[in-house]
């Protein structure tokens, strides 16, 4: 065995870390200040944009989806909390950072609307590039030695139940996070704008300084975070990293699955606020409001989920994924007949049962990111992951804008345009399903954790 590979592998006998789910909901308080963050950004910014200020929704959901082409750069990061400590932390220094160029966007978004709307759209423009440039290479920056935290809080049978309150915590905050933001700001208005921006920062720092405070002491003296090399040997380098992960072919099944998921499953990400304006005249805190909705749905089926799911391992999580991929389309097919026979009764229900779906997809799909990466490298396959689901997130959300504004340059009927936006989401998700049947999970699993595999199996909902 070489020198590399021996950097590779954890210490022997080191200790195991033990999960506590108060520790997960403390590392999932992160996600209120990212809720909030994205909330101002895909929930306002954009229908200020688009319905107050009229302009087309090409330009900003590609603006909003160009965030997510930084992603790539998620792999570096994971691969540097990895192997060199930076100011001699693994994780934690990561993520401050880049949470710090995030914040450095936020005020900037303001800005560009104020300008826009006085009629200097090109000044104004360019801010909103550079706030979303920002944004984009502080989230791609953070997130992957975030997730990474999250992995070595727990041993892997119970890695799916960390990643799940953590991202419960998401949710949770998406569901009162809005409706506070449309208590703010009811309707556009540049100086509540600026009220909402100030508070979001100020908010948002609380929570992510907080949340990881000491999180990586803890996963040091429990044997969590692998040793970096010693001085007299070279860490693997960012190419043989990567060489090796996509080497597996079950990685790269999982890739592909990922990526087709990611871009179906946030299609509507940039379009669903403007459209409530657009077809039915609704106001921004109304609008706003649809967040909280489906985002209630989302609350009420992870815990459900999670309740029965809880004592699964990540590799056996893969039909709960396939069921909530079918209960993502489901109502999004509906938000189609929704938006084609402009029935805005049935646009709240479709929405929480969207959530519903969404909350399962969500339980299911996480743990299985737990599921196919190896402890010795886990930032960097938690990197590629995310790079993976953040770029064709971004595609997603830019094709959602683009089919809305052909749709509607050839037929003028601006309902049909968002239908068929809901209708081709629909359609990709369910197709997804399929994908997920030809990755073996388990395959992956009984290769990389042989001797948790071993122990007795608890009946999976396979």
């Amino acid at each position: 065995m070489s020198v590399q590979d021996a950097s590779l592998r954890e210490t022997p006998g080191a200790a195991r870390p033990s999960f506590s789910a108060l520790r997960s909901f403390k590392l999932g308080s992160f996600h209120i200040g990212s809720s909030m963050t994205d909330v101002l950004l895909s929930g306002i910014w954009n229908r200020v944009m688009i319905t107050d200020l009229g302009l087309a929704a090409w330009p900003v959901s590609l603006l909003l989806a160009a965030r997510y082409f930084l992603a790539p750069l998620a792999i570096w990061a994971g691969h540097e909390s990895d192997t060199h400590p930076l100011f001699g932390s693994r994780r934690t220094a990561y993520i401050w950072l880049g949470r710090l160029i995030m914040l450095l966007a936020l005020p900037l978004l303001p800005l560009s609307v104020g300008l826009i709307a006085e009629g200097d759209a090109r000044l104004g423009w360019a801010l909103a590039v550079v706030a979303l440039l920002l944004y984009g290479t502080g989230t791609s920056f953070s997130g992957a030695p975030f997730l990474a935290l999250v992995h070595d809080s727990a041993p892997y049978e119970r890695r799916g139940q960390a990643v799940s309150i953590v991202q419960f915590m998401l949710v949770v905050s998406f569901a009162f996070i809005p409706v506070i933001f449309a208590r703010i700001m009811p309707a556009y208005d540049q100086a509540l704008f600026w009220r909402l921006v100030i508070l979001t920062m100020i908010g948002a720092t609380f929570f992510w300084l907080v949340s990881v405070l000491g999180e990586e002491r803890r996963a040091r003296r429990s044997g969590a975070l692998p040793p970096v090399a010693a001085s007299d040997s070279r860490p693997p380098s960012l190419r043989a990293t990567l060489s090796a992960i996509w080497s597996d072919q079950h990685s790269r099944r999982y890739a592909l699955f990922l990526a087709v998921s990611a871009f179906f499953a946030f299609m509507q990400d940039a379009v669903l606020e403007p459209f409530g304006g657009d077809v039915f005249g609704l106001t921004v805190g109304e609008t706003t409001r649809f967040n909280a909705y489906w985002g209630a749905g989302v609350l009420l089926s992870m815990i459900v989920t999670y309740g029965l799911t809880r004592r699964r391992r990540p590799d056996q999580q893969v039909s709960v994924t396939a069921w909530g991929l079918l209960l993502l389309a489901l109502p999004i097919l509906l938000l189609g007949v929704a938006a084609w026979r402009e029935s805005l009764a049935m646009v709240i229900p479709t929405l929480l049962f969207f959530g519903v779906g969404f909350g399962v997809f969500t339980v299911g799909g996480m743990s299985l990111l737990m599921a196919v990466n190896r402890a010795e490298r886990a930032a960097s396959y938690l990197a590629l992951w995310s790079v993976i689901q953040l770029v064709n997130r971004g595609l997603g959300i830019a094709a959602g804008g683009l089919i809305r504004d052909l749709v509607n340059s050839l037929s003028d009927q601006i309902a049909l345009a968002y239908a068929a936006v809901f209708v081709v989401e629909a359609i990709g998700l369910l197709g997804c399903i399929w994908l997920l049947r030809r990755v073996d999970i388990r395959g992956f699993a009984a290769e990389s954790h042989p001797d948790t595999l071993a122990q007795p199996i608890i009946p999976s909902l396979e």
